[in-house]
């Protein structure tokens, strides 16, 4: 019984490790990357042209790459939102859906995932794989502009709305989200 104990705490400690050699060895590299995202920071810039859901101005090309991450921290968050939303709304829930979560990953360091899928069966079930860097990093993106466009423009859409936090069985895995 004690023997298993250690040998969980010695991998555990393993994984822990692992984990911060991987994020020293990144952060030289985040340095000069937060310096370019600072650059081409989220602002709105206008190009002329207009998003569907909003009305306001598309990013440049420039705007449009992705910063650099931040490493998944002890109090980061895996989480699975289960989204229902009203049949009638499901194109324009959609739209808000696809937009906040292009800007979120692009603009925001401690957003690492936003992964959306709809049911096969039910498309009206919306399941978004949504992992956050930190505590701090979820706030953030809670209170951004973004997201509350979303938020509030979508609120009459759902039905119902359960957030699932998870844990990794493999706190090793990482997952590299993107958006073309």
């Amino acid at each position: 019984m004690i023997e298993s104990i250690v040998r969980s705490i010695g991998i555990a400690l393993s994984l822990l490790l692992l984990f911060a050699d991987t994020a020293d060895a990144r952060s030289d590299n985040d340095k000069i990357e937060k310096e370019k995202y600072r650059k081409i920071s989220s602002s709105d810039a206008h190009n002329g042209d207009r998003t569907e859901t909003n009305n306001k101005p598309l990013k440049t090309s420039e705007e449009q790459a992705v910063c650099s991450k931040e490493p998944m921290s002890v109090d980061g968050i895996v989480r699975l939102s289960k989204i229902e939303v009203c049949p009638e709304y499901l194109d324009e829930y959609m739209r808000y859906a696809v937009e906040v979560g292009e800007i979120s990953l692009r603009t925001e360091p401690g957003v690492l995932t936003m992964y959306a899928v709809a049911d096969k069966e039910n498309p009206c079930r919306i399941t978004i794989l949504e992992t956050y860097s930190s505590r701090e990093a979820y706030k953030a993106h809670i209170a951004s502009e973004h997201f509350q466009r979303y938020k509030q423009g979508t609120l009459h859409m759902v039905k119902s709305l359960v957030l699932s936090d998870q844990t990794p069985l493999n706190p090793a895995n990482r997952s590299i989200n993107f958006v073309e």
